[in-house]
């Protein structure tokens, strides 16, 4: 919860503090979960969301807002953000959640004491990020860009092919994922995936990304890919619009899009830096450095069995010998064997 509360924070920076699933979640509060919460704190709740979305609606301004502002402000602002989240979280799950904080609260309560049940260790720690987003964190500059560059909550062409799922932000052309974990050894395949999945679900590329990025909040660092060099660590063998059209093809179970093409048309794979060579490759660089006499760093013998008659033949009949590059047979690696 937590990393929507900072999330929201930071798109109240950027001066667009609103979106669609918050207003979803106020109207989605009155499906509850078996009777969980009582009519009486759901009507409650409901009244509350509203007062929420009304003050919240006065931050929106296209010059953003401060990062960083008084503490008292900053402290009222962080508990209507987490606020704001489990609103999120009502319309991220279609109804209630058992045990969402905002089931917790009396019959006929205000939104100050909403506020007032926030944890202070959430306020202390979106805090914290905000300072990191400000320096050395990237929300400086980023405030700066221009209106129609600050895209907060994009939804893609894609968004209702995958239950109506919108971003955080695109930002001057770059596709930012904001994580607020603790631990960054967790970041794994499945956050590089939700990157890659976005980034095809703009199937008419209506938003012109340029660059796929993970904005670490806890620690204060963006860190981007342009999206040739993303593609390529991933090992794609497609260009970006076919990709697309891929994707729009079996999401819409084959009614859009095109099907991707055959694997002969694909582009071959490279092989990988650190991946290990098969054994006839390296048996033939092994062949080409044991029979040239005079190698420094051999044994005598090793150069007395490289040198000679037998020792010659019998590697040479391991792996012979060509007078160009040696393409590997085992597997096709890709590289040329010297």
């Amino acid at each position: 919860m937590l990393g929507h509360t900072i999330d929201h924070r930071l798109r109240i920076s950027l001066g667009a503090p609103i979106g669609q699933p918050i207003k979803e979640g106020v109207r989605r509060a009155v499906l509850d979960d078996v009777g969980w919460p009582s009519p009486g704190v759901i009507s409650t709740v409901q009244a509350t969301g509203t007062v929420l979305r009304e003050e919240l609606d006065g931050y929106e301004d296209a010059a953003g807002q401060l990062l960083t502002p008084e503490p008292a402000a900053e402290d009222r602002l962080i508990r209507l953000c987490h606020i704001a989240s489990s609103f999120e979280a009502i319309f991220r799950c279609v109804r209630w959640a058992r045990g969402d904080s905002l089931g917790l609260c009396k019959s006929r309560a205000d939104l100050d004491d909403l506020v007032a049940a926030v944890p202070d260790y959430v306020v202390d720690g979106a805090r914290a990020q905000m300072a990191l987003a400000s320096s050395p964190g990237p929300f400086a500059r980023l405030q700066r860009l221009p209106a129609d560059q600050r895209i907060c909550g994009p939804v893609f062409d894609g968004s209702l092919h995958v239950s109506g799922a919108d971003f955080d932000f695109i930002l001057d052309g770059t596709l930012i994922d904001c994580k607020a974990t603790v631990r960054l050894e967790r970041l794994g395949r499945a956050e590089v995936y939700q990157l890659a999945g976005y980034l095809l679900l703009d199937y008419s590329n209506q938003y012109a990304i340029e660059k796929v990025s993970l904005y670490l909040s806890r620690q204060g660092a963006l860190i981007d890919w342009s999206v040739p060099d993303f593609l390529g660590l991933l090992g794609v063998r497609l260009d970006l619009p076919t990709l697309r059209a891929a994707c729009r093809h079996v999401l819409t179970n084959g009614t859009e899009g095109e099907p991707p093409p055959p694997e002969d048309q694909r582009r071959p794979l490279p092989r990988l830096r650190n991946t290990p060579l098969c054994r006839t490759h390296v048996s033939i660089r092994r062949t080409r450095l044991d029979t040239r006499p005079g190698v420094p760093g051999r044994s005598p013998s090793r150069q007395a069995a490289g040198n000679g008659p037998s020792g010659a033949a019998s590697l040479r009949r391991t792996a012979p010998r060509a007078a160009g590059p040696v393409r590997c047979c085992v597997r096709p690696c890709g590289t040329d064997a010297w």
